[in-house]
């Protein structure tokens, strides 16, 4: 095939890629089809990219496969993932270029498909540095074969897309595949196994906070009552007149509006009781007084007390109010004395739960370490012929060259074995 044979067929290609997708379009706008109905439109556009094109089965190279087809792409000085129609072809690539492609696929490809088929190649295994929060998450492996790398893959051959890529070089093809994976499996399993140790560590931190931060707002709310109790007994006399003061309001058939204009007014004339009613809640038979802490106010300081907002029940004295106070403080009290215990009790599961979990997880590394630290397995006398493993476990060699099909001969054939010579 020439480059003008080549630029034709590609034309071909794109055409029936849009012959493709206009049938696709029909049958999502129709409903049939069931699963093609979602197609997005941006989708059934006829673009192609010049590495697509290439591995259709009958471009005659597709059994490259796609990176050996990137390799010969950029050889030729060509992109091969910008996309391209059937109506800009003509700028992205002339016939013209398409004599270069086609000598890089015969001549760069034919090449690494010789060496490789020679077993002259060597191996590589390609990485890229670990960034920092890398080396943070992966601090475990550091002591490992290079755990300042992220294995990306392995190959038997430098390719162009390779170019920029830092690697790792081998005497051949079996020591990268066996390292790659012994590396890599190790780090996968040693990372998961960092994660389920920090997991578990995190999730009996955040059980401690929960415990402790319900602990501290249980004794926050008893500090609360017990102050309210005792400023509504330190302002009794103030606390009964209020609360008497609305009562007779009410009594006297006061509506709850006025009752309330009435308290803005007195306010106003700076009635001293009237100071002391911050909010009216009828409703509820309430009303919340500001009193003044002094209980916690030095009195040779120039400062004012701390005013604290206390909800008083109409229905009952200032006295009594403070009992109903007292009681809830001793209830709360019960209840966070049984709050202690019931946390004791969670967080004693809680730890041995994150221990069991962290000594699973610290094995887990142990045993990934030793994966990964351990030597590489001795090659099979075999592994340096062609061979391959049947479904059936039969094993099948063949002879690099001429010598090798005669050492196989000579040294290896067995009775029962099969022998083929074409």
């Amino acid at each position: 095939m020439n480059g003008k044979e080549a630029y034709e067929w590609t034309k071909s290609e794109l055409q029936a890629l849009v012959e493709k997708q206009a049938i696709q379009a029909q049958v999502a706008n129709t409903g049939g089809g069931g699963k093609k109905k979602g197609k997005k439109k941006k989708d059934l556009d006829g673009s192609a990219t010049l590495k697509m094109i290439l591995l259709k089965p009958n471009s005659g190279v597709f059994h490259y496969g796609p990176s050996l087809i990137e390799h010969c792409i950029l050889s030729a000085g060509l992109e091969p993932t910008t996309k391209f129609t059937l109506d800009t072809i003509e700028d992205f690539m002339p016939p013209q270029k398409f004599e270069t492609l086609i000598e890089n696929l015969q001549v760069e490809g034919s090449k690494i498909i010789e060496n490789f088929t020679k077993g002259e190649n060597k191996g590589y295994v390609l990485y890229k540095e670990k960034t920092k929060k890398d080396a943070d998450v992966s601090e475990v492996l550091k002591n490992m074969p290079h755990s300042d790398k992220m294995f990306e893959e392995f190959q038997p051959h430098l390719l162009k897309q390779h170019a920029n890529k830092p690697y790792i070089e081998y005497d051949n093809f079996s020591m990268a595949v066996d390292e790659f994976f012994s590396l890599i499996e190790g780090q996968k399993r040693a990372i998961r196994a960092e994660a389920a140790e920090q997991s578990a560590i995190e999730r009996l931190d955040k059980i401690k906070k929960d415990q402790s931060k319900r602990m501290e707002g249980l004794e926050v709310e008893m500090e609360k009552v017990k102050e309210s109790a005792q400023l509504i007994e330190m302002h009794a006399d103030d606390v009964d007149k209020a609360i008497g003061v609305i009562n007779s309001a009410l009594e006297s058939g006061m509506d709850w509006d006025a009752l309330e204009e009435l308290v803005t007014v007195e306010k106003s004339n700076l009635n001293p009781i009237a100071l002391l009613m911050k909010k009216l809640m009828l409703d509820k038979d309430e009303i919340t007084l500001s009193l003044p802490d002094t209980m916690n106010w030095d009195q040779d300081t120039e400062d004012a007390p701390t005013i604290k907002d206390v909800t008083v029940s109409l229905k009952e004295s200032a006295y009594g109010n403070a009992r109903q106070l007292y009681d809830k403080y001793r209830i709360s009290k019960d209840k966070a004395e049984k709050t202690v215990e019931a946390s004791e009790k969670v967080l004693q599961a809680a730890e041995a739960n994150a221990k069991r979990q962290i000594e699973e997880a610290q094995k887990k590394k142990k045993m990934s370490y030793s994966t990964m630290m351990s030597t590489q397995r001795k090659q099979h006398w075999f592994e340096k012929f062609i061979y391959f493993i049947t479904s059936d476990n039969y094993l099948c060699i063949g002879g690099r060259d001429a010598q090798q099909n005669e050492q196989l001969v000579k040294r290896y054939l067995r009775p029962g074995d099969a022998y083929l010579h074409a």
